[in-house]
């Protein structure tokens, strides 16, 4: 009776640390089924975003609102070629790489269109809510930057007052 009291315990116990680690879970790796989602990353990490995309139809995907840059940014931005290699306008994925670089909130809001037509609603939006967790990395002291010296286009080294009056 103990046995079974014990087997059934730690049968319970083990479903319960399942469950807990796959609600926690947050898939680095989002496609188009994943608009409408809230992802909860952490400084330091990165995710990617994997678009369908045909740009030989005129469609790209493109930002329709700003993210905050204080917590992502876009690392990488490259366009898959189809598998089928040697067919014109054949579709491939458009893919995006964000890197978490401060805690806090962005959304990120994507539209497939044609960029000459202004006035036109996208085709399809992606879009995503990003919470980052985490310590922002330390600032940099004053006198830890480097100072790179402007060279203006004869290679001479120009001052970095930029006004004639200053």
């Amino acid at each position: 009776m103990k046995r079974k009291i014990f087997f059934s315990g730690m049968a319970a116990g083990a479903a319960l640390l399942l469950s807990a680690c796959s609600s926690t879970f947050t898939p680095m790796d989002l496609s188009e089924s994943d608009s409408g989602r809230t992802l909860t990353v952490k400084v330091g990490e990165r995710f990617t975003v994997s678009l369908p995309s045909n740009p030989t139809t005129g469609y790209v995907w493109s930002f329709d609102a700003p993210y905050d840059e204080k917590v992502l940014i876009l690392s990488s931005d490259t366009f898959a070629n189809p598998e089928d290699e040697g067919v014109t306008g054949a579709p491939g994925r458009r893919i995006l790489t964000f890197s978490v670089v401060g805690p806090g909130r962005s959304g990120i809001r994507l539209g497939y269109k044609r960029p000459w037509e202004r006035n036109s609603r996208p085709a399809r939006v992606f879009q995503l809510l990003v919470f980052a967790t985490g310590e922002s990395p330390a600032p940099i002291l004053e006198e830890e930057k480097v100072v790179t010296p402007r060279v203006g286009s004869k290679g001479q080294i120009v001052p970095e007052r930029k006004g004639v009056f200053d």
